[in-house]
């Protein structure tokens, strides 16, 4: 059989350019080229194309017509001969979706690099990486899923060879300076890199990961069928964070502070962030690499592909991610307890809350969630966090009547796994076993715009919820401390020196005042606004008092009438009611199938 071949070279690093040679032998007289406009797993349009340098086409015989059609697609008149095309990719994206190139590391992303050929995505895509010539690679390796094809030693540069166009582009690579160590996973083998020279823990990085697979196995029973090898790729910078899923592997980004410190005794909040994430994109191995809504089996990569199951996807993935690391004992129970005070804060601390559905979230997720403005916190919910929590409702309601989500999802995964998920798929699974009214119950919080019952929730697993006023806009957990200060409910930046609003809660009281976001708060009752100076006055000014506060509104100075009043009770707070609900909830799985 014909197959597509690409031969990338790193050309030019202080550019960040990388040259792409595209070579197949034409099965029509014209073929379109095309790049993704998104990557499966981020939900917006990327427009990876624009990156896109002086592309053009060649045969034996010269030069062949190129003709742009559109901003991610080109038709190529062919003679029947084959075909070479080069272009230049510009490789400055520091995120993982895209290309990055700089002197230590290089990310290739095959979506954003490799034009697909209309006809030829069934065939089987080579892609060939080249050694680059520069001092500064004299040793870089390669680390990537791509099956490697014969006479390419692991983690060389060579050929790799895809067995059609959807699994190369769900294959990133991570190019450069990097650490790698293995273990297995019911004889799998999974290999654990981390790019550049970092002063890590990395024995306690690798048990910890190792334990944190062995519980998300545990929740399915088993790995997939066809998993034969996994590559954790961590991509280390000085600031970043993300991740994003693929068949085989994930590429994350973190900051290097993120990685454990060698004198660690518990987790810090970074790398317990860290944890989560690896733990998240492993879980989606099998929620969403493998079991994933229907239209998904057959990606659309040429425009938005809408469905209103996110919620399901990337929500119940958030429920596990944490719950992993207490079940694999990676944290303690009153970590795990702050994280779910914190994620129940996030969420209902917002007035999207009862603004717009989690159904409408995962819909919209491409021109809302993946789109925020500084009215987010007031129209958009996060199917995320909010997702998480309907799970962790669900669990409840399960525990309730001794079962458990894990094994519910386990038979969800197995039914649907060849299929995929309709809309309807996971209320009809709660119905045909047994729990009608709950899938009724899920339904209802699903596609309408409402808070939780989330009290009643945490009841059956054991826990207490409570709330309290926030001590300053960040305060998301913790117990109780005396005074609240008064609150003006929005987030604030210095800028310019000037405090400033970024993002105004609705009916809070700077609202009530009429503050907008982009004003610049300069005095309170007289006294001047600093960012440190502001906690401390509102700490000191009477509640209720009727105070008056200037600003800069664009190029105007006013003066608003802000009325002070605490902020209202929005900090989640979990104690435990009954231990043995809780310990059996949160009890290990059993590794057996």
């Amino acid at each position: 059989m014909n197959s597509v071949r690409y031969q990338v070279q790193i050309s030019d690093i202080s550019a960040h350019q990388l040259r792409v040679e595209l070579r197949f032998i034409p099965s029509a007289s014209q073929h379109e080229l095309s790049l993704p406009a998104w990557i499966p797993g981020s939900y917006m349009i990327r427009n990876f194309a624009r990156h896109i340098m002086q592309i053009s086409a060649r045969d034996t015989s010269g030069e062949l017509a190129l003709q742009q059609l559109d901003k991610q697609r080109w038709n190529l008149a062919c003679r029947q001969q084959e075909v070479t095309v080069s272009y230049l990719i510009y490789a400055n994206d520091l995120s993982v979706r895209a290309a990055y190139l700089d002197d230590e590391t290089a990310i290739l992303n095959p979506a954003c690099s490799c034009l697909a050929v209309s006809e030829q995505t069934h065939y089987p895509q080579q892609f060939e990486l080249l050694r680059p010539e520069f001092h500064v690679t004299e040793n870089w390796r390669v680390a990537t899923a791509l099956p490697r094809a014969e006479g390419t030693a692991l983690l060389d540069f060579g050929v790799y060879q895809a067995t059609d166009y959807q699994q190369l582009i769900d294959s990133p690579l991570l190019v450069g300076l990097f650490t790698v160590q293995q273990f297995a996973v019911d004889g799998v083998p999974h290999y654990l890199v981390v790019s550049s020279q970092n002063h890590y823990d990395s024995e306690r990085l690798l048990a910890d990961t190792e334990q944190l697979c062995q519980a998300q196995r545990a929740v399915f029973g088993g790995l997939p069928d066809d998993l034969h090898h996994y590559w954790f790729l961590l991509w280390i910078t000085e600031h970043g964070y993300g991740g994003l899923e693929h068949k085989d592997s994930t590429l994350l980004l973190c900051s290097r502070h993120d990685l454990p410190a060698r004198q660690m005794t518990a987790p810090d909040d970074a790398y317990q962030t860290l944890l989560g994430l690896i733990s998240h994109e492993y879980f989606h191995t099998w929620w969403v690499k493998r079991l994933k809504p229907a239209p998904f089996h057959a990606y659309q990569l040429s425009q938005e592909q809408y469905t209103p199951q996110l919620w399901l996807y990337e929500g119940f993935t958030s429920y596990f991610d944490d719950l992993a690391l207490i079940k694999s004992g990676r944290i303690s129970q009153q970590a795990y307890l702050t994280a779910l005070e914190q994620l129940v804060t996030r969420v209902t601390r917002n007035p999207s809350d009862s603004r717009q559905s989690l159904s409408d979230s995962s819909f919209n997720a491409w021109t809302k969630y993946y789109l925020q403005d500084e009215n987010a916190p007031n129209s958009i919910v996060s199917y995320y966090a909010k997702g998480a929590l309907v799970a962790l409702a669900v669990e409840a309601e399960l525990q309730a009547n001794n079962k458990d989500l894990s094994r519910f999802c386990r038979d969800f995964y197995q039914h649907y796994l060849a299929t995929g998920t309709e809309d309807r798929s996971f209320f009809d699974s709660l119905s045909a076993a047994g729990f009608k009214a709950l899938a009724a119950q899920v339904e209802d919080w699903v596609y309408r715009a409402q808070p939780l019952p989330l009290a009643d929730s945490f009841a059956k697993l054991g826990l207490n919820l409570n709330w309290r006023s926030p001590q300053h806009f960040d305060d998301t957990h913790g117990t109780q401390q005396q005074n609240a200060p008064a609150t003006l409910g929005c987030s604030l930046k210095t800028q310019n020196g000037l405090v400033t609003i970024q993002q105004l809660y609705l009916d809070s009281a700077g609202h009530q005042a009429g503050l907008m976001a982009g004003d610049q708060l300069l005095a309170i009752a007289g006294y001047k606004i600093t960012d440190k100076s502001l906690p401390q006055l509102l700490k000191r000014l009477p509640y209720g008092s009727e105070q008056p506060l200037t600003i800069f509104r664009k190029d105007r100075l006013l003066t608003l009438p802000l009325t002070l009043q605490a902020g209202k009770a929005q900090v989640a707070m979990l104690s435990i009611a009954d231990d043995a609900k809780l310990q059996r909830w949160l009890a290990p799985l059993s590794t057996n199938t």
